[in-house]
């Protein structure tokens, strides 16, 4: 009964286990399929990502916004949940560069803020300086708290320092003069000279001219015109309108008269405008994709699929711990149950052999009184049975059927009940083969059962297999069956 009560726990626990565990989500592959298509697309998008290829820029961007809106966070590990927000926060940081959409920097910040809690700081910080950096540079753009913008520009640039990326840290000194300190023109100058001349950033000489010619450093502004070529085919157009621009720009300082610059000048800012304008219309268009409730949605669905995952983790694990608890106690028990028990049939199988031992004791007597009378009446004497041993000769020296009985309840007993649902569970077991099962138990051999029970060894052979044919034909040694029988239907 015990044992079914341990095996009933263990497939109900494993049942358990069965049908929940398919209920936790681990991930989903099509959410995987889109975060791997949206950072195909992001680099797409960057590798262009100027106003001279605007239309085709912000095609990829859109296109990895949509993937990545698309991606599940609930169905992502963590890690790829991670890569989720930071992909989200750089397409419409870049979205949002090319337009200068605060709505979209906005944005760009809040998956950036969500994305930094799970990076790795060694693993990931070329990322998070970047997005320290961007941070800073968009809270300056919305104009908000000052204070929070430095602060955010000197994380960024201690998180160069701690990789060692000196262009990087030159790159946020820019900024951080850019935004942060204006009025100083120098430093932002000497920043910008650092990053086109050691570093080869060619874009940055297009400030180091147009700050010249801010100040009317004509002369400086076209020393530095000369650098200004591409080195990446895909901003030569952008590096060529550029050009032209400056030059316009400076001949027009000079008071050079040239049609041809002053009408190339003036296409160029109809251009600019005319992007702006684009940029906005498109910025207005992403936004009307861009479902903030949704997004919120998702989180919360996300944060209530995380809480559920953690309560049936705990479930599962206190159901575990109880289960084996329950197993270790019954286990205890069933250990001293069965010393308990192997004490009773070592304490039976003694009492039974001392008597057997009386048994064989007064058979032996009863042959020597017995040899002793027929040596008389060979030496011609007619001697007469004592009346003592004409009254030994009538006892018996078998168990009679009070003490097999006995005996069999004292095995009943010690079993809890063992003997007796055995011959409930085969029923066509009748008396005598109940006192051979008995004796068997006890593990009386053939030579003991014929003594106890006045009976020949061919009478014990035959009781044998009489008692394996109304249990099971099949079983080959009927005495390990009975032995084995009685200890496992006690535990059951």
């Amino acid at each position: 009964m015990r044992r079914k009560i341990v095996v009933r726990i263990g497939k109900v626990a494993l049942m358990g286990l069965l049908f929940l565990l398919p209920c936790c989500r681990f991930g989903g592959s099509k959410s995987r399929e889109r975060l791997q298509e949206a950072e195909q697309y992001y680099q797409s998008g960057t590798s262009s990502n100027h106003a001279s290829h605007y239309e085709e820029s912000t095609y990829y961007l859109k296109q990895a916004e949509d993937a990545l809106l698309q991606a599940e966070p609930s169905e992502l590990q963590p890690k790829e949940q991670a890569r989720r927000n930071r992909l989200l926060g750089l397409t419409w940081f870049h979205l949002g560069n090319t337009s200068e959409s605060e709505m979209l920097y906005d944005i760009a910040q809040e998956y950036y803020k969500k994305s930094i809690p799970m990076l790795d700081p060694a693993e990931d910080a070329l990322f998070l300086t970047c997005a320290y950096r961007d941070i800073a540079r968009t809270n300056a753009i919305m104009g908000r708290d000052m204070d929070s913008t430095r602060l955010w520009f000197q994380k960024a640039a201690d998180c160069a320092d701690s990789i060692g990326n000196k262009m990087l840290k030159e790159d946020i000194a820019a900024y951080y003069y850019q935004y942060c300190e204006p009025e100083n023109k120098s430093g932002l100058l000497n920043a910008c000279r650092t990053l086109a001349e050691k570093y080869g950033v060619t874009t940055r000489y297009a400030e180091i001219i147009g700050m010249y010619l801010a100040i009317g450093e004509t002369d400086s502004a076209a020393y530095y015109l000369n650098y200004l070529h591409p080195q990446d085919s895909a901003y030569t157009y952008w590096f060529e309108q550029s050009y032209a621009y400056f030059q316009s720009k400076i001949l027009h300082q000079r008071g050079i008269s040239d049609e041809a610059y002053e009408e190339l000048l003036q296409l160029y800012d109809r251009k600019i405008e005319e992007l702006q304008r684009d940029a906005g219309a498109r910025t207005y268009a992403l936004s009307l994709h861009y479902d903030v409730a949704r997004e919120q949605q998702l989180a919360e669905e996300a944060q209530r699929e995380r809480q559920w995952q953690r309560t049936v983790s705990v479930i599962l694990v206190l159901l575990l711990a109880l289960t084996i608890t329950l197993m270790l106690v019954l286990w205890r028990y069933w250990q001293q149950r069965r010393r308990e028990q192997n004490a009773a049939i070592e304490a039976l199988q003694t009492k039974y052999r001392q008597q057997l031992q009386l048994a064989l004791e007064r058979l032996q007597q009863k042959v020597n009184l017995t040899r002793e009378m027929e040596l008389q009446r060979l030496r011609g004497n007619e001697p007469e049975f004592p009346k003592w041993l004409q009254t030994y000769r009538d006892e018996q020296l078998t168990m009679s059927k009070e003490s097999l009985d006995e005996l069999i309840r004292s095995v009943d007993n010690a079993l809890d009940g063992a003997v007796s649902r055995l011959q409930k569970e085969y029923p066509a077991l009748t008396e005598s083969d109940m006192q051979f099962a008995i004796l068997s138990i006890i593990g009386a051999s053939d030579s003991d059962m014929g003594i106890l029970l006045n009976v020949q060894k061919q009478t014990i052979y035959h009781r044998r297999q009489i008692v394996r044919k109304h249990v099971n034909p099949d079983i080959e040694d009927i005495d390990s069956w009975l032995q084995a029988y009685v200890l496992r239907i006690n535990f059951h």
